[in-house]
């Protein structure tokens, strides 16, 4: 038979048998089929698969031969040693089937509301493309005359034609006696030996794949280095695991080994990683286009939030291969539902922290390189984090301020100023004459006027309070720049052309002195 047909027939019986019902098979305690054996060998259907699973899974063929009914088979059946036909029905059996022990009655009478004669009983079928296999169980008189139960001829004599359609090809065995004797997970020597041989092949032809779609991507001047990345890891494991899922089919697993592979477990792994690739590939998009429109605020904020994708994500991935390995999700997301309000009571300040991270998403009061202050704390916004953000003050010192107090207090960005204030006050000396304070103030008002920074907008210089110890004189203005840097030279030029103004009508400042309370 050829590697093809097995796949074929593994997918048939593949469907009815989940990871679940392995997991869930109910077999019975050693020290209990110890006492089945001792106290009333074959006498029950239990009794006697409990021996047939025994010698059958220390090989001992032999053994396994003297609970089967070898009576009244055909020629060409009796032709074949008993050790080989038990053997071969063990290896036929274990890739499509197992036994499950709570369906095995456990009474000398057997079932006898199954719609079977009462003195046979169905062990399991398997069903092929085109025809069932049912195996049964028969209760048939041993040497001494008693009633003992065993597996039935008829079973026996469809062995040849069970190992002809899904037994494997002479060669395979050859090389199974001539590989060291062991298994692995239930797989037989040979099958390791070609399941790391897959691996190798697999490896190696994703790795051609890979440097030839490189070569290819390298023409490519937009998003180059992002396609890149996503072929360099994310496409080789999709490719990797996807040739592993249909490969691993060809090899005859016996049904434990292989249930793992039914439920698409590599395929599902292809998947996740294909999803988690794209993912990133777009994160990278977006980060390069946000830096292109210099746009500071994305690379800080985007990197965590595509974090908490990702987990989501695999989640998702697990509860599905949960629901396709045979769990019942409403009952896992029950317990999920459960520990979530559990998690969520616990971590109810870092969810906080987490919703003020979306609030300062959504508005961007702030980005990274923005100048702000934060009650008493001003500095400059270094990242922007899914649990806090974190300020680098004007002392070099770094602060780390919660993102749910971040959104909720007050936050005042210098970085968004359109327009710098020049605010100066000038104290005259009580000396100065009415005159002097006029021309004063219509000379630094023409200063304000005639230079080029000033705006128009609240552009003056009034005489604005009698002080003890002077005159007060108060200059407002804005100055056409954002940039503090810009600011300072055009607020020392006005500072110092107002100066020059009281030094040209001979106008003394006052002698200030601070008064405190």
């Amino acid at each position: 038979m050829g590697l093809s047909c097995w796949w074929l027939a593994g997918l048939a019986q593949g469907q009815e048998v989940t990871l679940k019902d392995i997991v869930d098979a109910n077999a019975l305690a050693e020290e209990e089929v110890a006492h089945l054996q001792r106290s009333r060998p074959l006498a029950t259907p239990l009794g006697a698969v409990l021996l047939l699973r025994e010698a059958g899974r220390k090989e001992q063929w032999e053994a396994m031969a003297q609970y089967a009914d070898l009576r009244y088979l055909p020629d060409d059946v009796k032709a074949v040693p008993p050790a080989e036909l038990m053997r071969k029905l063990t290896l036929v059996w274990e890739q499509y089937q197992i036994l499950d022990m709570a369906s095995i009655s456990n009474e000398e009478t057997g079932k006898l509301d199954d719609g079977l004669p009462p003195y046979r009983e169905l062990l399991g079928s398997l069903r092929g493309s085109s025809k069932t296999y049912d195996m049964y169980l028969q209760r048939v008189p041993d040497e001494d005359g008693h009633q003992v139960w065993k597996l039935s001829n008829a079973s026996v004599a469809q062995i040849p034609e069970l190992w002809s359609r899904y037994g494997y090809p002479s060669q395979l065995e050859i090389l199974e006696r001539w590989l060291p004797n062991f298994k692995l997970f239930h797989m037989h020597n040979w099958q390791v030996v070609a399941l790391i041989l897959l691996i190798v092949v697999a490896w190696l032809g994703t790795g051609i794949i890979k440097w030839v779609l490189l070569k290819l991507v390298e023409r490519f001047s937009i998003y180059g280095d992002t396609m890149q990345r996503l072929i360099r890891k994310p496409l080789r494991r999709f490719l990797f695991f996807l040739f592993l899922n249909w490969s691993v089919f060809q090899l005859g697993l016996p049904l434990k080994a292989r249930v793992i592979f039914d439920t698409g477990f590599l395929a599902y792994l292809a998947g996740l990683f294909l999803v988690l690739g794209v993912v990133e590939f777009f994160r990278a998009v977006y980060i390069g286009r946000a830096i292109a429109r210099d746009e500071t605020y994305a690379p800080g904020f985007v990197t965590p939030l595509v974090t908490t994708l990702k987990v989501i994500i695999i989640i998702f991935a697990v509860l599905f291969w949960l629901e396709s390995a045979g769990y019942n999700m409403a009952t896992v997301l029950t317990g999920l539902g459960i520990g979530s309000l559990a998690v969520a009571l616990a971590a109810q300040k870092t969810l906080e922290n987490v919703f003020g991270a979306f609030t300062l998403f959504i508005a961007r009061p702030i980005k990274p390189g923005d100048f702000c202050c934060f009650g008493n704390v001003v500095g400059t916004v270094e990242e922007i984090g899914l649990r806090s953000t974190v300020l680098r003050k004007l002392d070099r010192t770094l602060v780390n301020v919660p993102n749910s107090l971040f959104s909720a207090q007050v936050l005042e960005n210098f970085t968004e100023i359109d327009q710098r204030l020049y605010r100066q006050s000038f104290y005259l000396s009580l000396d100065v004459t009415s005159q002097k304070l006029q021309a004063a103030l219509e000379e630094m008002n023409k200063v304000l006027e005639e230079h080029p920074r000033v705006l128009e907008t609240s552009r003056r210089v009034r005489f604005e309070a009698v002080e003890r110890q002077g005159f007060l004189l108060q200059a407002n203005a804005y100055i056409n720049t954002a940039d503090f840097s810009e600011f300072l030279p055009v607020a020392e030029s006005l500072n110092l052309q107002m100066l020059q103004v009281l030094e040209s009508l001979q106008i003394p400042l006052a002698h200030w002195t601070p008064a405190f309370e």
